[in-house]
């Protein structure tokens, strides 16, 4: 299997590793509050985490959680752009894409 198509494995930690006071303080200075695109679903995967607790909440809330880091992450996404550019470079390196075929036309500069 290429490098290009290689899946990735993200696990994001859902309680500190070493747990005292300072942890406490310090818990939530990183979030995506501040973010429109994944802050519904952090807050709907805190929710459901506080809810069933962190070790039952991983499985209770899987397909929150699995959202959530896809939101964070875009694993998915890079996959996608990854996949489709091996494909062009493909078909660069095979003869069926030359010169200004190489890329699509950019669209026109009053198009926004």
């Amino acid at each position: 299997m290429s490098r290009a198509f290689k899946k990735q494995s993200y696990k994001m930690s859902l309680g500190p590793f070493f747990r005292s006071p300072f942890t406490d303080l310090t818990a939530s200075m990183v979030n995506f509050q501040q973010y429109d695109k994944c802050g519904e679903l952090e807050m709907a995967s805190i929710d459901c985490l506080e809810a069933y607790g962190t070790v039952r909440g991983a499985k209770k809330c899987a397909d929150l959680l699995a959202d959530f880091q896809e939101c964070a992450f875009m694993t998915k996404q890079i996959a996608r752009f990854r996949a489709m550019r091996m494909e062009r470079h493909r078909q660069g390196w095979n003869g069926e894409r030359k010169g200004d075929g190489y890329y699509a036309p950019p669209p026109r500069v009053d198009s926004y």
